[in-house]
């Protein structure tokens, strides 16, 4: 595998990071991290320091380091932390974003992240959401992306809502132009074939997963 593409922005979460030297390889030099609540106890061993805490702080379990810029958030608020943290980045103008300590821990903090690396690239961000062993990407509204090629490992394009005119090329199962919807599983467990895969739709939102078989 070659050198991964790199981020000038980083939001990490208080949920798991697998492979802490894969997820590190994927930061630009010199990187603005962001810390959600939480996500700050990832940083050491991640090898980087924190540009910016944000949250209501009820899972930091450490104080902050001095001279760190805090954004400090109710405990009664309409999004999660994660949330907020990547609505700054964008706002202060990041359009590659790496989002991990996404993954794992509750069920439903695990989806609102899915759904919130959908709402990136709504907005035209570029964002992968990984934990260093499972890499998801995301497509809003007709277009294309390209998943990088992972050897030995699998992927899997899933709906989020009523996807139409999705096709699959670069992969062992290709996929032509099919409405693909949130109950529909077809498109689970496809294997790279050597190269980069392209999943392109008409509309909807989508994402794409990909992980070790």
């Amino acid at each position: 595998m070659g050198t991964p593409i790199t981020y000038p922005c980083a939001v990490l979460g208080a949920g798991e990071i697998t492979d802490y030297a894969r997820v590190a390889a994927f930061l630009a030099p010199g990187a603005f991290v962001i810390c959600a609540d939480g996500g700050f106890a990832h940083c050491e061993k991640l090898g980087v320091r924190p540009n910016l805490l944000i949250g209501d702080f009820d899972s930091l379990g450490e104080p902050p380091p001095p001279g760190v810029e805090l954004i400090t958030l109710t405990t009664e608020k309409d999004y999660t932390d994660s949330c907020h943290a990547a609505e700054v980045a964008v706002e202060w103008g990041y359009a590659r974003i790496l989002l991990c300590g996404m993954l794992g821990g509750r069920l439903d903090h695990t989806l609102a992240n899915l759904q919130l690396l959908i709402s990136l690239a709504g907005q035209g961000i570029d964002a992968l959401l990984t934990d260093g062993v499972t890499d998801s990407y995301a497509l809003s509204g007709g277009g294309w992306l390209a998943v990088p090629n992972r050897e030995g490992c699998y992927f899997s394009v899933l709906a989020f809502g009523s996807c139409e005119g999705v096709s699959i090329t670069g992969g062992k199962y290709p996929l032509e132009g099919y409405p693909l919807r949130a109950d529909d599983p077809r498109a689970v467990s496809n294997e790279f074939a050597g190269r980069d895969v392209v999943v392109s739709q008409d509309s909807g939102a989508l994402v794409v997963v990909s992980q070790p078989k």
